[in-house]
């Protein structure tokens, strides 16, 4: 009986280390936004087509705008196929020793369909998925995320997987994705559990006419030269506000080798910005009411984030 009794605790034990992870269901869950989130509390200005991912909030970019994201306006009035702006409240998420952690999250999915880029696809007469047009470049362009997943699993696994929409991603260099924005993304976890609760705002930068991915019947997608983070939190004597600006490729040596676990750290500070500077590049504008001389200030340095709140690595 005893060793019956060794070998069920055995076997229980070597099932539950080794049952396989929950996969994301094949379509996204219906969800709402769980009490005390403010997604919106600090988005920009102006909004083209809302969508409420509930883990996240974002603006698309509609055809008829594309004037305020490139630099002489685009007559043809193409759709950029993502974001104008993500927007997401991250509250503090530590385990049950006070210790940064990442949130539990399941199997990543099929990034979802969206309703909403039935538009794109009427236009272009097509009947592809989004997902289509990132095919044979994924290891040149990520499906990168705007609101991270590890942030969207602190509300529940099924908000995670809900951040798998292109309504929350645009082309992102994998080397620049998986790297230096990895490592920011992991720092701005971990800001948010020594601060308790922040707001980040993320989107693409176009500066020049963009290069368009997807074959023949794909609907394209427009590749950013850029891309921007805005991170805002309150403090008793006001805002504190942290601005980057990024190019979205891999030619800066300060990238480093572009692989978050091998790098370890990153220097920020050659991608340090201001609203006034993002607003200019992107026609959005941040904190309505600010003085243009707070917004022209520029991010000078990162907080130091102790030990114990740390998420991830690379940080």
């Amino acid at each position: 009986m005893k060793n019956i009794a060794i070998y069920t605790c055995f076997t229980t034990l070597f099932f539950s280390f080794n049952a396989p992870a929950e996969n994301c269901k094949s379509k996204p869950y219906n969800l709402e936004t769980p009490e005390g989130y403010n997604h919106s509390k600090y988005a920009p200005s102006p909004t083209e087509r809302f969508y409420d991912g509930k883990a996240f909030i974002a603006s698309i970019d509609d055809k008829g705008d594309d004037d305020s994201s490139l630099p002489d306006g685009d007559e043809q009035g193409e759709y950029l196929v993502q974001p104008q702006w993500v927007s997401v409240h991250i509250k503090r998420y530590l385990d049950d020793a006070g210790q940064g952690t990442y949130a539990p999250g399941w199997t990543r999915p099929t990034w979802y369909k969206v309703d909403l880029f039935d538009e794109e696809r009427g236009a272009m007469d097509s009947s592809k998925r989004i997902d289509d047009s990132y095919k044979g470049v994924g290891r040149t362009w990520n499906r990168g995320h705007l609101a991270q997943r590890a942030d969207a699993n602190r509300l529940g696994e099924e908000y995670g997987c809900n951040t798998h929409m292109f309504t929350n991603a645009f082309p992102q260099h994998a080397k620049f994705n998986q790297g230096i924005w990895l490592g920011l993304e992991n720092y701005i976890g971990g800001l948010s559990n020594q601060v308790g609760e922040l707001w980040v705002i993320a989107g693409p930068v176009f500066t020049v006419e963009p290069k368009l991915i997807g074959d023949a019947g794909e609907v394209p997608v427009a590749v950013p030269d850029m891309a921007f983070k805005v991170v805002i939190w309150e403090k008793t004597e006001g805002i504190e506000t942290l601005a980057f600006l990024f190019p979205n490729n891999y030619e800066d040596t300060a990238y480093l080798k572009g692989n978050c676990s091998s790098d370890k750290e990153y220097d920020y500070s050659n991608y340090y910005s201001s609203l006034a500077e993002i607003e200019d590049l992107t026609g959005l504008k941040f904190l309505e009411g600010k003085s243009e001389s707070y917004k022209q200030k520029k991010t000078h340095t990162m907080p130091y984030v102790k030990k114990e709140y740390r998420v991830g690595y690379c940080i």
